[in-house]
């Protein structure tokens, strides 16, 4: 089965994908905007009750605001185009917006086509002298 791999650059700067996000009971077909200023990717409380992803650490967070608040981190595995599945450490906190940050795209070895907001592969650059 294929995920949805729907790609929606909405504004200028603005970039939507269709994921499929899997917890330790179910999983979840979602809209997430990609947020590339942020590290990680984050998940509402209830999506993740919803989906069985459970936080195992508790860490800071800073919005875009410059505000701070409390946040848990839990592993999710990610789904995109039915192509890659990879385990992601997740943000879990509040708000119901979902975005999908940095450190899920290098996983998932994606990059955002600065021209068209798509999604696109790429290949990881290793800086180390050839033997």
């Amino acid at each position: 089965m294929r995920t949805l791999a729907v790609v929606e650059s909405v504004k200028m700067g603005e970039t939507w994908v269709e994921v499929r996000l899997h917890g330790k009971k179910d999983h979840r077909d979602v809209r997430m905007l990609v947020d590339t200023g942020a590290i990680f990717t984050k998940i509402s409380t209830q999506l993740a009750k919803d989906i069985g992803v459970v936080p195992d650490e508790a860490v800071k967070m800073k919005l875009a605001d410059g505000s701070i608040c409390d946040a848990g981190v839990g592993e999710a595995m990610v789904e995109y185009d039915g192509l890659a599945k990879r385990t992601i450490p997740v943000l879990v906190g509040p708000g119901e917006q979902l975005l999908l940050g940095v450190t899920t795209l290098e996983i998932l070895r994606l990059k955002v086509n600065p021209v068209d907001g798509k999604l696109e592969p790429f290949v990881p650059y290793l800086f180390a002298a050839r033997p």
